[in-house]
C-alpha cells in the first residue's frame, strides 16, 4: 500500500474528527449532571410551581417516571422524594434521576436532578430527558 494514496484520507478522518468535536462542544455543554435551577448551561431548566398539593403532585410525578420507563424506582413519600435510574438506548448507561416535591406557599415545586454515572459530557441527555419529564407531568396537571 502507498502512503501517499492512505494519507489524505487519513488527514480528512482526523480533521473530520477535530472539527465534529469542536461542534458538539459548542451544541452542547460538557457536562453531566443537570438539576433543574441549578444548572447555568442550561438556564431554561426551572423548577416547576404547581397550585395543587403536594400528595397530588407526588402521585402525577411517580407515574411520569414509571410511564417514561425509568426503573428501580425508589419512593419516599415522606420526604417528597423519587429517585430512579434511566438507561440510554444506544449504550446502555445506567444515569440517576431524582425528583424533589416539596410544598411552597399554598402550592408544590417540583426540582428533578439528572446525572450520568459514565462520562464527563451527555451530549445534552439530561437535559432532554428533565425537558420531557416536565412537560408530561405538566400535562397531567
Amino acid at each position: 500500500m502507498n502512503i501517499k494514496k492512505v494519507l489524505p484520507g487519513v488527514v480528512a478522518v482526523v480533521a473530520l474528527l477535530i472539527v465534529g468535536a469542536g461542534v458538539v462542544g459548542t451544541i452542547w455543554p460538557r457536562i453531566n449532571d443537570v438539576e433543574t435551577g441549578e444548572t447555568p448551561q442550561y438556564p431554561d431548566l426551572q423548577p416547576q410551581y404547581f397550585k395543587e398539593p403536594p400528595y397530588r403532585v407526588y402521585d402525577a410525578a411517580l407515574a411520569v417516571a414509571r410511564d417514561l420507563g425509568w426503573q428501580q424506582i425508589e419512593e419516599d413519600r415522606g420526604n417528597g422524594e423519587i429517585n430512579a435510574v434511566d438507561i440510554t438506548l444506544i449504550f446502555r448507561f445506567r444515569d440517576d434521576i431524582k425528583i424533589t416535591i416539596k410544598p411552597e406557599g399554598a402550592g408544590t415545586v417540583v426540582n428533578v436532578r439528572s446525572r450520568s454515572r459514565v462520562g464527563k459530557g451527555d451530549f445534552g441527555t439530561n437535559a432532554r430527558r428533565i425537558r420531557r419529564f416536565q412537560a408530561e407531568l405538566a400535562k397531567r396537571l
